[in-house]
């Protein structure tokens, strides 16, 4: 019998075990990252007095904040590590896949066919509305420094989200209901209301929230159908490194960061209609390779 994603059997899974392991991520996240992020601050300081506004104490240089933010990404990461092996006694594989190995052919795909789509439907925006991007001011050096990130730390910080929400959560929830619509939306609400504390849901709250909630809803969906969260871990990576590396706007949540663009008219209602229909597209093109997949095996 296939092994089941969502009825996870490794491991102690008690509800209190749960709470236990929700509590030991969050203190990592909260508080564990936040020192590490603080201590960092101090010694970029240290090295570079001028990045430092001692006043708020923040880094004054974008890119290098870009950098030190992910520290607290990392720490994440090792909290849900500790909780998978220490609380639930289980590998921290269990929340991507319910195999032994992950399969990098899955997260590539995923990775790819997400990143094509938001290149095209952003070459049909730019064509259809020019006048809302300009070249921002490259400068080689910050840019590579920045796709050095890229590549290198924002896949961190997207696959720390599924671990918890399309992994951790989703198998929690998954002991209450195995209804793949009501896990769809409830997972995947949460992972989108959580984000309506970023500052771009200033350009239009609902059609913002709506783009948000979207992107939580297919994912998860995805994850569900598809029995693992390897196709999300790769579409949420392509997601926020496409538009780290190409696309920046005023009042984002990584800041003024070195991208090739800014977009400095946000059409926020476009925004998340581009959102759903890619998120359909990606759906469509995923769940059919993955059905076919199936049926030859």
């Amino acid at each position: 019998m296939e092994p089941n994603f969502i009825k996870i059997t490794n491991g102690k899974n008690t509800h209190w075990r749960y709470i236990s392991s929700l509590l030991v991520i969050l203190a990592f996240m909260f508080i564990v990252g936040l020192i590490g992020y603080v201590i960092s601050l101090f010694i970029a300081g240290a090295i570079n007095p001028e990045l430092i506004n001692v006043n708020d104490m923040v880094i004054t240089d974008p890119l290098v904040d870009f950098y030190l933010t992910h520290i607290i990404n990392i720490i994440t990461v090792i909290g849900i590590w500790i909780a998978a092996r220490a609380i639930l006694k289980r590998k921290l594989i269990s929340f991507i896949t319910p195999y032994d190995k992950i399969n990098w052919s899955k997260i590539t795909y995923g990775f790819l066919v997400a990143f094509i789509l938001f290149a095209i439907f952003s070459l049909v925006d730019y064509a259809l509305f020019p006048d809302d991007y300009m070249l921002n001011n490259f400068d080689g050096s910050r840019f590579a420094w920045l796709l050095i990130a890229a590549i290198l730390l924002v896949p961190i910080q997207t696959t720390s989200e599924e671990l918890i929400f399309r992994g951790f959560l989703l198998q929690w929830i998954g002991k209450f209901t195995k209804n793949p619509i009501l896990l769809t939306i409830v997972v995947g609400g949460i992972f989108g209301s959580l984000h309506f504390w970023n500052p771009e849901m200033e350009h239009g709250a609902i059609w913002i929230a709506i783009d948000y909630l979207a992107m939580g809803f297919i994912w998860t969906y995805i994850t569900i159908k598809t029995n693992s969260s390897e196709y999300s871990i790769g579409a949420h990576a392509a997601n926020n490194m496409f538009l780290c590396i190409f696309l920046t706007m005023e009042d984002t949540v990584v800041g003024d960061i070195p991208s090739l663009f800014v977009l400095t008219n946000v059409n926020a209602m476009s925004s998340a209609i581009t959102t759903v229909i890619i998120g359909l597209v990606f759906s469509f093109i995923v769940l059919r390779k993955n059905n076919r997949e199936n049926k030859i095996s």
